[in-house]
């Protein structure tokens, strides 16, 4: 009985400490992106690949197989879309905990309910005889497991919007679950890399797939040019489309560069100390966190100050940051040497500055 109420204890503080621990605004605006997320999946779900029969991973793609079994047809396929939602949901609640219950339970909710009012639609929503929005009904071939164009064109949009979806779902802190459940299972017992399990999850379905529709290769590339856009979406959606860099110069001229940078720029740098591994000689690295318009002013700079310089250049997926993410600091933080109008007026200043340097 005391290990049931500490067991409840701890569920009930981990379910306070996510709805806290950012502002209410902030959490409402996260929710908002994951039900957003859950009707983007959705309407490319029921209204590409699964009304097209397009096997390319994920819970649609299981249904689909699902109601492909000799004898388990006798349930629609936005039927077993519901079922193995929340069976995941629940072996990810069990197996996993309550945190990703919290983080998947809008998705969850929001997916299957979406896939079955737009299915409903498309099954019902007639003009003139004619189920406008049945693409099945509109392209009768597709039935037959036939490639032609408009089955191509459902495939790469069904991918497109599902992509955009996952990424919004996931840039709101939430899981899209299904599948997502393996891959995290099979890391936290087996230590299989969440990439690799889902490649392997994926490539699994799209090859069942294969068989499902006959040993039709065809369809089964259509399923895998799917799956791919899908995957550049998620990473476009949720990473954005911005190209961020860390450089590392090391420069005798180092005073001249950092102070380019710091004033006439508007970025900040580190100061680095080092030695030399082969001379042993002291030197200074100068290290500056800058964007995709400030690559090649950074560049010049480096090569008309001093073109011995030894200058490398890595890519960044992302930086948090004033300058960056963040364009002005909040003025309730400590250590920050500018106030709000400070920094913003800075900001404006190195931008103009950008489109001017170098121009003449």
């Amino acid at each position: 009985m005391n290990k049931v109420k500490t067991w409840f204890k701890q569920q009930l503080r981990i379910i306070k400490d996510e709805f806290t621990y950012e502002p209410p605004l902030r959490i409402v605006k996260n929710y908002i992106r994951i039900i957003i997320g859950g009707c983007l999946v959705a309407f490319g779900d029921a209204f590409f690949l699964i009304r097209c029969n397009v096997i390319a991973g994920g819970v649609g793609s299981i249904a689909l197989l699902l109601h492909k079994i000799p004898g388990f047809d006798i349930l629609d396929v936005d039927t077993y879309v519901l079922i193995v939602t929340w069976s995941f949901f629940a072996l990810g609640f069990i197996l996993l905990g309550m945190k990703y219950a919290i983080h998947t339970l809008a998705y969850t909710i929001t997916y299957p309910l979406m896939v079955m009012l737009f299915t409903y639609m498309i099954e019902n929503v007639v003009v003139n005889g004619v189920p406008i929005f049945d693409i099945r009904q509109n392209y009768p071939d597709l039935a037959q497991g036939m490639v032609d164009i408009p089955y191509l064109v459902s495939a790469v949009i069904g991918g497109f919007v599902v992509g955009t979806g996952i990424g919004c779902t996931l840039s709101g802190g939430g899981s899209s679950g299904g599948t997502d459940v393996i891959n995290l299972l099979a890391n936290k017992y087996l230590h299989v890399k969440v990439g690799t399990s889902s490649f392997c999850v994926d490539t699994t379905l799209i090859t069942l797939g294969f068989f499902a529709n006959g040993t039709y290769i065809l369809p089964t590339l259509v399923g895998l040019i799917s799956a791919l856009l899908c995957s550049i979406m998620i990473d476009k959606i949720f990473m954005g489309n911005n190209q961020y860099y860390l450089a590392m110069v090391i420069t005798e001229k180092w005073e001249e560069l950092n102070d380019f940078i710091n004033h006439e720029l508007g970025r900040g740098t580190t100061l680095l100390k080092a030695q030399g591994g082969y001379t042993k000689k002291d030197s200074i690295v100068l290290q500056i966190c800058f964007d995709r318009q400030d690559y090649n002013i950074i560049k010049e700079t480096i090569d008309m100050i001093d073109p011995n310089a030894f200058f490398m250049v890595m890519q960044t997926r992302e930086i948090l940051g004033y300058g960056f993410s963040r364009l002005t600091p909040k003025t309730h933080k400590k250590g920050v040497s500018l106030d709000a109008q400070g920094a913003q007026k800075l900001y404006v200043k190195a931008r103009s500055k950008n489109k001017k340097t170098f121009k003449d």
